[in-house]
């Protein structure tokens, strides 16, 4: 039996992030009209401006290893939120290692509303639950 066609778009976009595509990720599940946080303020308004942010970053890597867990999804809300242990290597050689909370709401297949956690705030929103009751952040 297949999964609904949000938990399969929510599985193809985790399936890109832990294979280290993570711009391909965005282009291919980000709303045109979805909205950023990062760390409860504005990040990007669109997904125009969110590559824009993302790109140089990402550009820089000569390898990206990626490694998403604890996915939690709440179907019937068509939210989902999981940690990013993902790592990359720049030029110089030097790992970057990346760990993060992503929540989002999605809409026909689209990411519309991705709010990311780190530091202090991702263990506060840990402390309060978000990988058991995602749903509960709508």
């Amino acid at each position: 039996m297949l999964g609904s066609p949000f938990r399969m778009s929510v599985d193809g976009q985790i399936a890109l992030l832990n294979d280290g595509q993570p711009l391909e990720a965005f282009d291919r599940y980000f709303a045109a009209d979805g909205v950023m946080y990062a760390n409860g303020k504005i990040f990007a308004r669109n997904a125009a401006e969110g590559r824009k942010k993302q790109e140089p970053y990402i550009a820089t890597a000569t390898s990206i290893t990626g490694h998403i867990v604890d996915l939690v999804v709440s179907e019937e809300k068509e939210i989902c939120a999981f940690r990013n242990r993902s790592s990359f290597e720049n030029s110089d050689g030097k790992k970057h290692q990346i760990d993060g909370i992503c929540w989002q709401r999605w809409l026909d297949g689209k990411i519309m509303e991705e709010r990311y956690f780190d530091g202090g705030e991702m263990q506060k929103m840990l402390n309060i639950g978000i990988l058991t009751s995602p749903e509960k952040f709508d």
